[in-house]
């Protein structure tokens, strides 16, 4: 079996492309969370993602632009952790909620879901991170104003 790999490519023109970031020791569930993310942060550097593709049967491309520079927050970590956090750029996007969970796949199962709650308060995705620097999924989210009834 052939080794997946993942590739980011910074889109120049329409027929150019430059190589950035280059994956080999990725799992298949992590190369499809990173792609189910609209942004990628690395060293600093927030990319925006322009489109995917799968080149033969193993090898994922993520094309991105960049999108803003800022400083880089690097926090070492081996565990997969997914926050929630509300889309406010006012309030620095607040903190609803962290989960760290067991693999990219439950990652995934949230990083691709449109409706999220969290204390019982239903939100909508609006986008997502594959933020590399501080070892986290982000996903943004804005509220819808629905409240889950609790059954008794």
């Amino acid at each position: 079996m052939n080794s997946i790999v993942l590739e980011y490519r910074l889109y120049k023109n329409e027929l150019s492309f430059e190589p950035l970031y280059h994956y080999t020791s990725l799992g298949l569930d992590e190369v499809l969370a990173r792609r189910e993310c609209e942004f990628f942060v690395k060293d600093g550097m927030t990319y925006k993602q322009r489109s995917s593709a799968l080149e033969g049967d193993q090898y994922f491309l993520i094309y991105v632009d960049r999108y803003t520079e800022g400083p880089m927050d690097k926090q070492e970590t081996s565990e997969i952790k997914v926050e929630i956090r509300t889309l406010d750029d006012r309030f620095d996007n607040p903190l609803l909620e962290a989960y760290y969970v067991d693999r990219h796949l439950d990652a995934l199962a949230m990083l691709g879901s449109q409706y999220l709650y969290v204390a019982n308060k239903e939100y909508e995705r609006d986008s997502a991170e594959t933020d590399e620097d501080r070892g986290v999924y982000v996903i943004y989210v804005t509220p819808t104003g629905y409240t889950l009834e609790e059954s008794t």
